[in-house]
């Protein structure tokens, strides 16, 4: 088969990695790509934001399955547009991409399937927002309604921070349009999880679970991001738990999505917070999570090409998921200054040298490769992530990669998996 990955981060690099070993992959192309994935993948200059371009291409390279990996591109009714036009795509439609792209249509979801799920009250309005605040009891999260790289979650302590919030969001417009309405929730306290599921129109097929360090600091300081790394197995996380998400989160939103006749085939990401042995849904997101992605397929032993082909073809009933239960760490090397502003075009060097340690992977996020050397090209860069019998041996070989990178114009958390919760 010829296969067409659309993005440029490393869940796309780790999406390419992982196609790659399938016996069913002829060639994979990758738009844009970046200097990582060009390795494996063809990665042609093309207007990705133009889909009639993606189709003609789709026809011209005799594609024969899509898998888009950023949101916006389901937000924009890519995958809808392709299927229409006789190509198999993996991703949900743009009906189906509201679970994420609107977080006040995920909420009435939510409500409406009996889900667990924290209080919240929905605005458009600056000053009904903050007339809300004044009968708040603190803390309390203020979230951007449409899509934010996972970027858009503000906690905040106390009155003060929270009329900040607001006015970052919807006057200064941090977020751009999709701050225009904000959700304003209760704060959970607890610890998240990050669990995907497969769904196609009959059944689900459960991946697996990471957890997710969304600050940019050590100790969960500083801003929220994209993701600044991630682990998986947790020793919190046991079968009572895992029945719990099953009956009181997945089987009920499975159920929700099948009643209100949502037709979704692809990945759902359930954003959860466990309080008190709990689980609550805090978002959805409907594609792979990064940097969860590339933990996750690195436990993964069976065919991703088979996966994704059967999820779109509405036969995910007629797979079985094998993985291997491995530590798996993914620590993310950033840009000096993200997620704020930062530099692009430096040189980073010794990737291939740190490859050598045993069990790890690295994969390009936003990088660019010229005369055969790698310089930065976004603010999440590299994605170090290290497989081991133990948590404690993966960490220890991811930080002993990134000391062997020494990138002096990155950062990179050094607590990733450190609690093993």
């Amino acid at each position: 088969m010829n296969i067409l990955v659309i993005g440029s981060g490393a869940r796309e690099h780790s999406i390419c990695w992982s196609l790659k070993k399938s016996s069913n992959c002829k060639k994979i192309f990758c738009i844009p790509g970046n200097g990582g994935i060009s390795d494996i993948a063809d990665c042609p200059n093309l207007e990705i934001k133009n889909k009639k371009k993606i189709l003609d291409f789709c026809k011209k390279n005799k594609i024969t399955f899509v898998i888009i990996g950023p949101e916006d591109f389901l937000a924009d009714g890519l995958s809808d547009y392709l299927i229409r036009n006789k190509i198999k795509t993996f991703g949900p439609s743009k009906k189906a991409s509201q679970l994420e792209t609107s977080k006040s249509f995920a909420k009435l979801f939510l409500k409406n399937n009996n889900i667990p799920t924290a209080e919240y009250s929905y605005f458009s309005s600056i000053s009904e927002a903050k007339r809300f605040l004044k009968k708040s009891i603190f803390p309390i999260v203020v979230k951007a309604n449409g899509l934010a790289s996972g970027k858009g979650v503000i906690i905040c302590k106390n009155l003060k921070e929270a009329n900040q919030a607001i006015d970052t969001i919807m006057k200064e417009k941090k977020f751009g349009e999709s701050g225009n309405e904000i959700i304003i929730e209760e704060f959970l306290d607890g610890f998240e999880i990050s669990y995907f599921v497969f769904v196609d129109k009959d059944s689900f097929l459960p991946l697996g679970y990471a957890l997710d360090h969304k600050k940019a600091f050590n100790n969960d300081k500083g801003p929220n991001t994209g993701g600044m790394g991630c682990f998986t197995p947790s020793k919190k996380v046991n079968k009572k738990l895992e029945k719990k998400i099953l009956d009181k989160v997945i089987n009920k939103t499975i159920s929700g999505l099948r009643k209100e006749k949502i037709d979704y085939r692809g990945i759902l990401f359930f954003g959860l917070m466990i309080n008190k042995n709990e689980p609550f849904v805090i978002e959805y997101n409907v594609r792979f999570g990064d940097p969860e992605c590339q933990t996750l397929l690195r436990t993964l032993e069976s065919d991703l090409l088979e996966i994704l082909l059967a999820t779109s073809s509405n036969q995910l009933s007629s797979i079985k998921i094998k993985k291997n239960y491995d530590s798996v760490i993914c620590v993310v090397l950033a840009a000096n200054g993200y997620p704020d502003s930062y530099e692009k075009n430096k040189l980073i060097e010794n990737i291939e040298k740190a490859e050598k340690i045993e069990g790890i992977e690295i994969f390009h996020a936003g990088t660019k490769k010229l005369s055969n050397k790698i310089f930065s090209e976004g603010g999440r860069v590299l994605s170090i992530t290290s497989k081991a019998k133990s948590l404690d041996i993966a960490r220890e070989k991811a930080y002993d990669a990134l000391r062997i990178i020494n990138w002096e114009d990155g950062f990179f958390r050094e607590d990733i998996g450190i609690k093993n919760y």
